[in-house]
């Protein structure tokens, strides 16, 4: 406790003011009023919702006619420098929980499928493989892992032609569309440098041509009769013009791929 005496002593005065400020900066910073605030606004520009990774594939042979007995291999390897397709700009993002899921579709018709993968063989090493679930999506989904090493992630597997029809490749993560505590638990805690206050959500694009003008009829169905207008496509830039109705998630982002086997 300071006494009388003591405040006629300058040096005293200028230790007391010190201390003073130090215990307020001190009190400031336990109530968090010098932290950045969560409404900062983002530097990037923004095209859409969050922070979208990019993963791209490749699929080879790439065409739209294939015959019974020739094989796809589909993979990726991209840096985890990842790039990021809504701000246009590069962040560094290891260890991210990524959840990659794979669909195929096989019409026989514009409005009978079936799963593609009960029809076909598909080869994955076993470092890449999650599970099967036979029940999601509709269609099925054979949930796989990337391997990140070197600091690259890594992805592939074959899928060998045995039935003929017309068929839609899809490739999504899923982490974003998990509900609640499973989101909150995987994606919340990651940060990364230059991140901003925006959701992250994944997406898978074909490298290349996706054939998707070829097979709107089947996406048509896909979106409207199973996925009630969820998805649109980069391809029209105005949604009177989609065919897809008011979906607002492009195919593109999910690894759309159509090609048909005869």
């Amino acid at each position: 406790m300071y006494k009388g005496s003591d405040l006629s002593n300058p040096s005293k005065i200028c230790n007391m003011k010190s201390l003073i400020l130090i215990g307020f900066l001190t009190f400031f910073s336990s109530c968090r009023l010098f932290e950045v605030s969560e409404n900062t606004p983002c530097p990037y520009k923004v095209k859409y919702t969050g922070h979208n990774p990019l993963i791209p594939l490749t699929i080879h042979p790439q065409k739209i006619n294939y015959n019974i007995g020739d094989t796809i291999h589909i993979s990726t390897q991209f840096k985890d420098s990842v790039y990021d397709f809504s701000t246009e700009e590069t962040f560094l993002m290891k260890n991210f929980p990524f959840d990659p899921g794979v669909k195929l579709w096989r019409f026989e018709n514009d409005s009978t499928w079936e799963n593609g993968f009960r029809v076909n063989d598909y080869t994955i090493d076993s470092i890449y493989f999650q599970r099967f679930d036979a029940n999601d999506d509709y269609v099925g989904v054979l949930y796989v892992d990337f391997v990140e090493k070197e600091n690259k992630y890594f992805f592939e597997m074959d899928i060998v032609l045995k039935k003929k029809g017309r068929y839609i490749f899809q490739f999504e993560d899923y982490i974003y569309r998990y509900p609640g505590d499973y989101y909150d638990e995987k994606i919340k805690p990651y940060t990364f440098e230059g991140q901003c206050n925006l959701g992250i959500r994944p997406v898978a694009m074909i490298q290349g041509d996706d054939h998707l003008t070829d097979f709107v009829s089947e996406l048509v169905h896909i979106d409207k009769k199973i996925f009630y207008d969820f998805y649109t496509s980069l391809k029209f830039k105005n949604i009177y013009d989609s065919p897809y109705g008011s979906g607002d998630w492009p195919w593109e982002f999910i690894g759309s791929y159509g090609f048909e086997v005869k």
